[in-house]
C-alpha cells in the first residue's frame, strides 16, 4: 500500500455521531486510485456505524464486479458516469444521478459503462463480511 493511501486510511473516522462527506472530492481521490488499480476499480467506506455500511466505489471503464450478494437490502446510487446491474432478472442501465435498489440476498454483477463511480449503501447482518470492492 502506498503512504498516500495509507494515511488516508489512518485518519479517517468510519464512525460517529455526525458525519460529513464531499463527495465530489472524495470521488477525486478515489478515480485516482482506480486508475492506478490493476483491477480498475477502488473503494472507500465512508460509514461503518453498527450495521450500517455506506461505501463510494470508483471503477474505471469496462471494469466488472464480479457476482456477488449481500444478506440485507441495498441501494446503489451513481454519482458519475455509467454502470449496468445484472440479476437474474436481466440487465438495468444505472446512469448518474439514478438509484436502484436491491432487495436482501439479490445476487448481482456490476459493469462500468464509463469510467464511473456509485455510492452503496446496506445493512450488514451480525456475521456477514462486506463483499470485497476494492
Amino acid at each position: 500500500m502506498d503512504k498516500k493511501k495509507s494515511n488516508v486510511l489512518r485518519t479517517r473516522r468510519l464512525s460517529a455521531k455526525i458525519l460529513t462527506f464531499m463527495l465530489g472530492a472524495e470521488d477525486d481521490a478515489l478515480q485516482e486510485f482506480a486508475e492506478d488499480s490493476k483491477t480498475g476499480r477502488a473503494a472507500k467506506t465512508l460509514v461503518k456505524e453498527g450495521p450500517l455500511r455506506i461505501t463510494l466505489v470508483a471503477l474505471k471503464k469496462g471494469t466488472v464486479l464480479p457476482s456477488h450478494h449481500v444478506a440485507g437490502p441495498v441501494s446503489i446510487q451513481t454519482i458519475r458516469g455509467c454502470l449496468r446491474l445484472t440479476t437474474d432478472k436481466g440487465d438495468v442501465d444505472v446512469p448518474a444521478g439514478a438509484l436502484i435498489t436491491l432487495g436482501p440476498g439479490i445476487s448481482h454483477t456490476a459493469k462500468a459503462h464509463d469510467d464511473c463511480a456509485m455510492l452503496i449503501t446496506f445493512a450488514m447482518s451480525r456475521n456477514e463480511q462486506a463483499p470485497a470492492l476494492s
